[in-house]
């Protein structure tokens, strides 16, 4: 259900769609809104399917939400279990998404009887104690979750090559601030963001931060999910260079597989993300050999919808290009 057209109109939204998870269906919105204002990350095209440096008024945003709704039909609402937002910026961003636009938007949840989370997309400085008790009132009992790109436990690669602008005494005060308020966090995860690692450094730089993501979250009380991303080359980014000039090769699928594989017994869901939102370069994107490629994908895809490590350990001895790291 993608709603993106080179002119876009802005009373549509970039996209909607619904996935499967383990407690229920999802239905993700990406907002067409004016540009994420921070827009220094190296690895990142997704202000690309923005309305830049244009404003989007308060109107238009409410009319994507009237839009999504009428696209979905009343079997569709009633099994939604989860509602994620998200505009290519910060949700909570309110030069992006005006207070009013929001409250509209979480006013029109009554439309989903079964929905018991909504999730909303943010960079960690636009999140503020009275909003969240704002937000936590207007969902009537439903959680509330915030989704924050960490993308790694390495300061060092999150700042200077990823140029994320986050600190980790930041995360961890928003993680502290989360827990006092009863919020659950959905924490961002990159699988080999730096050129300079190796398929295996990946992996095991991967590992270091869902563990350090669990043992946060053990230690505040403090509920955890992750949402692993394998980089992809997008666009105009500053990976795009390295990728042709240092010859970065993404990801391996295999390489997700044996990531989440270790997790297993954390107490940490994993999401898996394998869309690139059609912002890649060619050559760009995590694959195999081409002969096991969709047998793993459709493989990880299952495991994010229902949690179950068994689908990762029936690849065992799907094809030998599994063992060339």
């Amino acid at each position: 259900m993608r709603d993106s057209t080179p002119a876009h109109d802005p009373r549509r939204p970039v996209y909607h769609h619904l996935q499967d998870l383990p407690q229920g269906r999802e239905l993700v919105v990406a907002l067409y809104t004016k540009g994420c204002l921070y827009r220094r990350c190296s690895f990142c095209s997704l202000p690309d399917l923005s309305a830049g440096g244009a404003e989007v008024c308060s109107s238009d945003i409410r009319a994507q939400m009237d839009y999504v709704i009428s696209a979905c039909s009343a079997e569709q609402r009633a099994s939604v279990r989860r509602f994620s937002l998200y505009n290519s910026g910060s949700v909570l961003d309110r030069r992006t998404v005006p207070t009013d636009a929001l409250w509209y938007i979480l006013d029109q949840l009554k439309d989903f009887p079964s929905l018991a989370e909504v999730c909303l997309d943010t960079r960690c400085e636009f999140v503020e104690d009275w909003e969240l008790d704002e937000l936590k009132r207007r969902l009537h009992g439903r959680r509330l979750a915030l989704a924050v790109g960490y993308e790694t436990a390495d300061e060092r690669i999150r700042n200077e090559v990823l140029r994320k602008g986050l600190t980790e005494a930041t995360f961890q005060g928003l993680c502290r601030q989360l827990a006092a308020k009863g919020v659950r966090l959905k924490a961002y995860v990159m699988v080999k963001p730096d050129a300079a690692l190796s398929e295996r450094e990946g992996i095991e730089e991967a590992v270091r931060t869902l563990e350090h993501l669990a043992d946060t979250g053990r230690l505040l009380g403090l509920e955890v999910e992750a949402h692993l991303n394998p980089t992809y080359v997008a666009r105009g980014s500053r990976l795009e260079a390295e990728f042709q000039v240092k010859h970065y090769v993404p990801p391996r699928l295999w390489s997700l597989v044996d990531i989440v594989s270790r997790m297993e017994g954390c107490g940490v869901p994993i999401q898996i993300g394998l869309h690139t939102e059609g912002l890649e370069v060619q050559g760009g994107t995590v694959r195999n050999c081409g002969r096991c490629d969709e047998t793993v994908r459709q493989a990880l895809q299952a495991f994010s919808g229902s949690q179950d490590y068994g689908r990762l350990r029936a690849l065992d001895g799907a094809c030998p290009c599994r063992a060339m790291v």
